[in-house]
């Protein structure tokens, strides 16, 4: 009967409409027709206004749809004109005579042009505004009341994608530097000030597209770089202020997590500092890599992508995918202390400073099951580590206005840590200690000298230094290597020295020549010289002699000299650029007294094409060939400890390698469209490359590098966001799928590998204006191996629904839900949920609030996960926190 009575009441609604909509329309003249571009797509959007002939005032207005149809009523008579106007496009004027009860269908086709306009309002309560190279999100419109931190706000931000661990990403592009006012703090390490600044002090989120690191090469260079900027409230600017937030276990042993920041921007100084002590499982150290990441700041577009020393022995390789937090049994205490301070308007400098100081645990335990050409055998283990890490780092950066066209950049980077790492370890029944002491460092100097030349030209000079080394130290008490090396009886554990030595430096200059048709020139010329030093002893207790074949001691050179025109050619909405690196290589490789030396030369073209069929249909594409030389780890020609029973070995060859890649890229609409797709495909073709030859065994493994032929990957992925009017948000749906085909070495025999992955997933995120909200999504992963021996196939699953409820004002409720499921496990549960919550409410608006939070209310204690790949099935057991409660308390200063 309900849906009798809705049926009828729909029926009776539409008549009703239909009705009243005849009546209004009776003896009025009717306008309508189709707008579209020169290339015949329609235009949405494009205003139509009706005025009368020779005379300013507006009759009638109207809007075109998303197809790009408009339809404008009118009572008057007379001579009229029809105005049809958009931004980047020409405005178009018609005449037309109308008549009472009559319809006229006038069409119109817009011509695009470059447009001068500074910015365009989209919405009336400026939310959000459009500018030529950005959009400007007001903060106070996104924000749902429960944001806690810039992360939390830029979540509900509309094309903005806020992923698991942090990363920024806008167009599927991840974000180059968050700033504050203008002003770069933490460059690649922006995870820190997102994850840490109130959302309180956020007045506006500026987006820029086509960023420009250095401000003379802005409408010169062909940039497709983001960048965020956050702008702050101005009863916060000029003055200190920031967060206290101490939390300490409420009914749970021994748990804290205690954070401050203190934060001032003035004109001449800007500082931000931050400090964090828990044992929640907060990871403290990640800002520190990403920190230290070099990123686009030195250019390594010719030459191998070293950037660090090697650590070829590695205690942990792989963690579960349920976030750090829930394996990460730790007990940090970090401080950072970013500053910038203007001597001058000319003169200014930024140093960052960062300690940390970390005890970790992670247990494990494996049942490894291998499916090889000479038989099937499975390996346990169980796996409990310890270790303690202190890591610094120190950055100055200085830029010098020379004058309004010229600037001068320093930047100087030192990193360096140590760590100690001990192990209990049971493997195969058989119990053993490890021991791992390393000690990295690194500095990294680099200098740019930049000359706006001429409006369109400009010229960049860059120059880097680069020293880093990572001495190791392991012991292992278990000798498991009986049948690879000659016993005395007597063994009873093995050692391993090793260091690596890198220094690089390198200078290059670059000239910009934009011509006034769009057009780009750009030639780059540069040299620089590659010195690794890679020493390792393997040694067994018991026996003098050295095992040999376990024994590296090699001095790895590169000098590479380049030249790199390209030009870019606008042919309307076509852009061709062709690019062609021209590099003489010099490799020689010096190992245990032999030499080899090449000295090839490298032609390296690569062809972009840019289709932007209008503003919201953009396709592009490009195809390069690659010859590159093997890197330090792949010409080793020893054999090194890489795990505890695990041995790798590269290929004492420098013949180079080559590749092909082809990709293509098209996106529809833009972030702020209803409607949003970027889809890319990539696919590579190895004529030869460097593939393993591997022996496996109960007790050990050796990795050995070979050169192969014919592989081949390929890739696609698409991103939807659709834009859900009733939800004032966007739903998200991804979809990819990858390919490879291979072949290796397995226990001497040779066998071609087929693999392929898929993933698929959606969410959506609610922003109602009613006191409950909710976030929920899914994604799964499908992985399959196939070889003419067997065939893996495993499936994997993350499930999430996140629901806010503010029952009365100011009182904030979350709950936080997952679930993970694993194919393959072989036991009766092969799902694991979590439950997160936290609550809090305001005592003093704005100045102290009180939050109750819990970490794994169901109190899952172990998580088990398995993997596969064309050699077997791995399936481990993880263990994890404790659920646990905190009382925490915010305070504003």
């Amino acid at each position: 009967m309900g849906k009798r009575i809705k049926r009828y009441f729909i029926l009776l609604s539409n008549c009703l409409i239909l009705s009243l909509s005849g009546n209004f329309a009776y003896s009025q003249s009717v306008i309508s027709g189709t707008v579209k571009d020169t290339l015949q797509n329609p235009i949405p959007y494009v205003n139509v206004l009706l005025k009368a002939e020779n005379q300013d005032g507006i009759i009638a207005f109207s809007t075109t749809t998303e197809n790009g149809t408009y339809k404008i009523l009118t009572d008057k008579e007379g001579n009229f004109e029809l105005t049809f106007s958009s931004i980047s496009f020409k405005k178009n004027i018609q005449s037309i005579f109308l008549e009472k009860d009559k319809e006229y269908k006038i069409d119109a086709n817009l011509k695009e042009e470059t447009f001068a306009l500074d910015e365009v309002i989209v919405n009336t309560d400026k939310a959000i505004t459009v500018k030529k190279d950005s959009i400007i999100f007001k903060a106070d419109a996104f924000k749902s009341g429960n944001e806690e931190t810039v992360e939390d706000l830029l979540k509900n931000i509309p094309g903005i994608n806020v992923e698991s661990d942090g990363k920024i990403k806008i167009g599927g592009k991840e974000v180059e530097k968050v700033m504050v006012e203008g002003d770069d703090l933490f460059a690649k390490g922006y995870k820190m000030l997102t994850k840490n600044l109130d959302a309180s002090v956020i007045n506006k989120v500026e987006v820029y597209n086509r960023y420009s690191n250095n401000r003379l090469l802005k409408g010169i260079e062909e940039s497709e770089r983001v960048a965020l900027n956050l702008t702050l409230k101005n009863n916060v600017k000029n003055k200190i202020f920031g967060v206290l937030k101490p939390g300490y276990g409420l009914a749970s042993e021994n748990r804290y997590d205690a954070s401050a920041n203190i934060i001032s921007f003035r004109e001449k100084n800007k500082f931000y500092g931050f400090t964090n002590f828990n044992n929640v499982g907060i990871e403290t150290t990640a800002a520190l890599s990403e920190m230290t990441d070099s990123g686009s700041e030195t250019n390594f577009e010719s030459m191998e992508s070293e950037q660090g020393a090697i650590s070829f022995i590695k205690l942990i390789n792989y963690k579960p995918d349920v976030g750090d937090e829930r394996t990460n049994f730790n007990n940090a205490e970090m401080a950072s202390l970013n500053n910038i301070y203007s001597f001058s308007p000319r003169l200014k400098l930024k140093t960052i400073g960062f300690l940390d100081w970390d005890e970790n645990k992670f247990f494990r335990n494996s049942l490894d099951t291998y499916f090889l050409p000479t038989g099937t055998f499975t390996t346990i283990e169980d796996y409990d580590l310890y270790g303690r890490t202190f890591s610094g780092f120190a950055n100055a950066e200085l830029t010098f206005d020379i004058s309004k066209d010229q600037i001068f950049e320093y930047s100087g980077k030192f990193n360096g840590s140590s760590m100690e790492t001990n192990t209990s370890l049971l493997f195969n029944n058989d119990f053993s200690k490890e021991f791992l002491e390393e000690s990295p460092f690194s500095t990294n100097q680099t200098f740019k000298y930049t000359n706006r030349l001429r409006p369109n030209r400009a010229l960049s000079i860059n120059g880097y230094y680069i020293h880093s080394k990572n001495p190791q130290k392991y012991k292992s008490s278990r000798f498991l290597f009986v049948d690879l090396f000659e016993s005395n009886g007597g063994n009873n554990g093995v050692h391993q020295l090793s260091m690596h030595k890198m220094n690089v430096a390198g200078v290059d200059a670059s000239l910009f020549n934009k011509r006034k048709n769009g057009d780009l020139l750009q030639a780059k010329v540069g040299t620089n010289f590659f010195n690794n030093n890679y020493t390792s002893n393997f040694t067994i207790e018991g026996l003098d002699e050295r095992p040999a074949g376990f024994q590296n001691s090699s001095i790895f050179n590169q000098f590479n000299v380049y030249f790199e025109p390209s030009y870019k050619l606008k042919l309307g909405a076509f852009a061709f650029t062709g690019n062609i690196n021209f590099t003489q290589n010099i490799t020689t490789l010096d190992s245990k007294n032999v030499i080899l030396k090449k000295s090839p030369f490298f032609i390296n073209p690569k062809i972009t094409l840019d289709w932007e069929l209008n503003k919201k249909n953009r396709i592009t594409s490009f195809f390069k060939h690659e010859n590159k030389m093997p890197s330090t780890e792949s010409v080793q020609d020893g054999f090194v400890l890489t795990q505890y029973n695990t041995f790798s070995k590269g290929l004492q060859q420098i013949d180079p390698l080559d590749n092909s890649t082809f990709f293509v890229n098209y996106m529809l609409g833009t972030i702020l469209s209803t409607f949003y797709a970027n889809t890319s495909f990539i696919y590579i073709k190895n004529d030869e490359y460097l593939g393993l030859k591997s022996e496996f065994t109960r007790d050990y493994i050796l990795n050995e590098l070979t050169r192969l032929k014919d592989k081949e990957f390929a890739n696609i992925q698409t991103e939807l966001n659709i834009f859900i009017k009733s939800l004032a948000s966007n739903a998200k749906v991804k979809i990819g799928y990858n390919e490879q085909r291979f072949e290796n070495i397995v226990n001497g025999s040779l066998r071609q590998v087929d693999a392929s992955t898929l993933n698929y997933g959606g969410e959506l995120r609610s922003a109602f204006g009613s006191p409950i909200n909710f976030h929920i999504g899914t994604e799964w992963f499908q992985s399959n191996y196939k070889t003419n021996i067997t065939e893996q196939e495993n499936l994997r699953n993350r499930t999430f629904l996140d629901i806010v409820y503010e029952p009365i004002k100011n009182l904030n409720l979350s709950l936080n839900s997952s679930r993970y499921f694993f194919s393959g496990l072989n036991i009766d549960n092969d799902a694991y949920y979590f439950m997160d919550f936290e609550g809090s409410y305001p005592l003093i608006k704005n100045t102290v609030s009180l939050a109750v939070m819990g970490k794994n209310l169901l109190n899952t204690r172990t998580l088990r996960n398995l993997m596969v790949d064309d050699t077997g099935v791995f399936q481990s057991e993880y263990r994890l926190l404790p659920r646990f409660f905190i009382l925490k308390a915010k305070v504003r200063f």
